[in-house]
């Protein structure tokens, strides 16, 4: 079998590997700038709660902020992903604007509405409309180092908005950032199939796993890690997946993996961590000796805090989303079809 070595020297034109070697750093990086932004626009105001805008890559961000702030914050956040606004939408939501690019189409629809209805916005983007938009607009924006796929770009994107959160007061940081920093520097080195010596997990993984249906679960406290993995498979990979969220998914789909047959062809990967609640440990302890799936991943993400332990989740599903794209001949940068999508749309 060719290694996945020699299949990313002649498979990864773009060096996507390059960009999740970087994704510490990127987010190392955000929380250092974060600390010279100009935030006098937005600070000092109460708001009903935060509103994050955006699309694929760049709204991720938004998921798991709400799943941050649910377990220690003070305001809820509620990602919108689309045109427009909610109709329940009033100038007292804060307003996360997110387009990597700039030019999202929806992004930007959705944040002009934002701004014709009086609400602050706060911006973030590598430029492009949205930067001019919300500057003719006196809004806040903040710039995203640009040139990669806004899926490799989760450091940038999701530390700036995290920090975002700190620097409101939404959310209180870690106690040691460095650390976290330095541990998931060693978590990248560890998924690092290239890299690596000795023991390719992310590789027999995904061996497992590139010619079957791939069923994501995660515990609820890591519950944007399962959609987040998901899109990541869909887009570095090419292949079809879906996510689901214990407790939730015991009242319908278990119902499912339990008949006759259900899982022939079926694979499944299950986040948790050290924090999951009892009764959601006894949840997933009881799925698994009743319901066989041949392969089953469980996948515990390490970290001394919930953030570090949602972020942990990201560095493995990047690595082995990518593992899978190569076994199965594809660039893990290749996104022909959103391509085509847009240069329609274009007309």
């Amino acid at each position: 079998m060719v290694s996945l070595r020699q299949l990313a020297e002649e498979l990864d034109a773009s060096d996507m590997l390059g960009h999740l070697r970087n994704f510490p750093q990127d987010l190392a990086r955000a929380w250092k700038h974060s600390e010279m932004w100009d935030l006098s626009g937005v600070e000092n105001q109460e708001f009903s709660g935060v509103i994050c805008l955006g699309m694929g890559g760049s709204a991720s961000g938004g998921d798991f902020l709400s799943c941050l702030t649910d377990a220690d914050g003070c305001l809820p956040f509620v990602a919108h992903r689309g045109y427009g606004l909610p109709t329940w939408a009033s100038e007292r939501w804060l307003v996360l604007s997110t387009s990597y690019s700039g030019n999202t189409e929806e992004t930007i629809d959705a944040t002009e509405a934002a701004i014709d209805l009086g609400c602050t916005v706060v911006g973030m983007s590598s430029g492009g409309k949205l930067k001019s938009l919300l500057e003719d607009a006196e809004q806040t924006w903040v710039e995203l180092p640009g040139g990669q796929p806004p899926r490799s770009a989760f450091g940038h994107i999701f530390g700036a908005q995290v920090a975002l959160s700190w620097r409101l007061g939404i959310t209180s940081p870690p106690d040691d950032l460095d650390s976290i920093i330095k541990r998931l520097e060693e978590a990248v080195g560890a998924c690092d199939f290239v890299d690596t010596e000795g023991d390719d997990v992310i590789g027999e993984m995904a061996d497992s796993i590139r010619d079957r249906e791939v069923s994501v679960l995660a515990t609820q406290s890591l519950a944007p890690t399962a959609y987040r993995a998901v899109c990541q498979l869909n887009e570095n990979g090419g292949v079809f997946a879906r996510g689901h969220v214990i407790p939730e998914m015991n009242h319908n789909e278990i119902v499912a993996w339990g008949e006759l047959n259900a899982t022939e062809n079926q694979s499944l990967l299950i986040f948790t961590w050290d924090g999951a609640h009892d009764r959601n440990e006894m949840r997933l302890d009881w799925y698994l000796d009743n319901i066989s799936i041949e392969p089953t991943w469980g996948l515990m993400c390490e970290g001394d805090s919930h953030l570090e332990a949602l972020l942990y989740a990201v560095i493995l599903m990047d690595w082995l989303s990518c593992a899978v794209a190569l076994m199965r001949g594809k660039d893990p940068t290749a996104i022909g079809p959103i391509v085509g999508l847009k240069e329609h749309l274009s007309q």
